[in-house]
Parts: structure tokens; C-alpha cells; sequence
């Protein structure tokens, strides 16, 4: 129950973790495909945690939760880059880390002031699934609860972000976001150990409306 409700606590929309700057591309999905209705939204949803969530954050995130010291998670951060072809969703994962990280440091949660260090010397990067896991089990997470709220963040992120860009109301938006939660509970299922550190994403339409968006001259979001 402890775990569950830290869950509850991390993956609050109110939580200051900087999450609400970024849209993961879908305010630029409106330059090539226009706003979107509910289907579409879940549409993107689904791409999302099926080709990116589950493919790079959650391993990520459960090889960084494993991890005993800092040098482990400067190889997973190394990864998260590597795997991450579009330079606006590199640089959105590293601020949105940093944002968490913060936030955790200020709450003064067991070693996030080590990492928040490690991160400004330049030894890891502070990517966002990375973070998540370290910062999450010193929180009181279990792994299955971590993954649990890490997809959950995702599909609520992109919820959230249609209806500030008013594409959505709120209660078509939350329709789409209870449709994601039988795919995220699907890929989260297998939490218990880390699977082999070899990342990809494969979104390709979300990568090219990201990387118009940040040649954009107005925008309500950093990506």
C-alpha cells in the first residue's frame, strides 16, 4: 500500500517535476495532421507507449532503479541519448530529469543531492526515466509501481497537454487517457527484472512534428 501511494503521490499532475512545459510532441502533430478528437489522442497515446515508453523509459528506468551507484546510471543516461534520434525529445528528457531531480533534491529524498552533483559535473546527463528510477525507490516505490507511474505520467502528460493547446475538453481527453491504461498496464507488467540494456524508439511521425515544433516561432510548449 506504501508503494501505491507513493505512486499515487510521484505520478500527481501537481507534483512540480516540470512535466506541464512539455507536450512530447503532439503540439506539433496540429502542423501535419491538425487538432486531434479523442481517437486521435489515443492514437498517440498508444505510439507513444507501445514505440518509445516501453522500449526506452521503461528499461531505462528499471535498470536505473536496480543500480547500486552513480557510474551505473551514467551508462543508462549514455543509452537514453543514444537512443534518442530527435534532439528536441533529447533535450526535453534531460530538463524534464533535471526539474525532477530538483524537486527531489529540495524535498531532500536520500541521494538525489549525489546525482543532482553528478549530474552538474557532467558525469550523467539526468534523462528522465534514469532519474525516475533512481529518485523513485529512495521515494518508496517498488519496481511494479515505478513502471506503473512512469506510463502513467506519459499518457496523462499527453491528456493534459491537448487540453492546455484546447484541442480537447477535459472530459474527452480523460476518456482517452482511461482508454491508454489497459495497453500501459500490458507493458508494465514485466517489472520485476531489468530486461537487457538495448534501447529504441520508433516514433517516427511524433519525431518529425517534435522537430518542426522547435523551429517554430510560437509555441506553448519546449517540445
Amino acid at each position: 500500500m506504501r508503494a501505491i501511494l507513493a505512486a499515487l503521490w510521484q505520478g500527481d499532475s501537481a507534483f512540480p517535476s516540470g512535466g506541464f512545459a512539455f507536450s512530447n510532441g503532439l503540439e506539433g502533430v496540429a502542423a501535419l495532421a491538425g487538432p486531434l478528437d479523442r481517437a486521435g489522442l489515443s492514437a498517440v497515446m498508444d505510439a507513444a507507449l507501445r514505440h518509445r515508453w516501453a522500449t526506452v523509459d521503461r528499461v531505462a528506468l528499471l535498470h536505473a532503479f536496480a543500480a547500486e551507484d552513480l557510474d551505473r546510471i551514467a551508462i543508462v543516461d549514455r543509452a537514453v541519448e543514444a537512443a534518442t534520434p530527435t534532439e528536441a525529445f533529447r533535450v526535453g528528457s534531460r530538463r524534464n530529469g533535471r526539474a525532477l531531480l530538483i524537486a527531489h533534491g529540495r524535498l531532500a529524498t536520500p541521494e538525489a543531492a549525489e546525482l543532482k552533483a553528478a549530474v552538474a559535473a557532467g558525469r550523467a546527463l539526468g534523462h528522465l526515466p534514469v532519474v525516475q528510477g533512481w529518485v523513485w525507490r529512495r521515494c518508496g516505490l517498488d519496481a511494479r509501481a515505478a513502471v506503473a507511474a512512469s506510463a502513467y505520467t506519459v499518457a496523462a502528460g499527453l491528456a493534459n497537454a491537448a487540453v492546455r493547446l484546447g484541442w480537447l475538453g477535459a472530459i474527452d481527453a480523460q476518456g482517452a487517457l482511461g482508454d491508454s491504461l489497459d495497453l500501459a498496464a500490458d507493458l508494465a507488467r514485466e517489472a520485476d527484472d531489468p530486461p537487457p540494456l538495448r534501447l529504441s524508439s520508433a516514433t517516427p511521425w511524433l519525431d518529425v512534428a517534435a522537430t518542426r515544433h522547435a523551429r517554430s516561432g510560437l509555441r506553448l510548449f519546449s517540445n
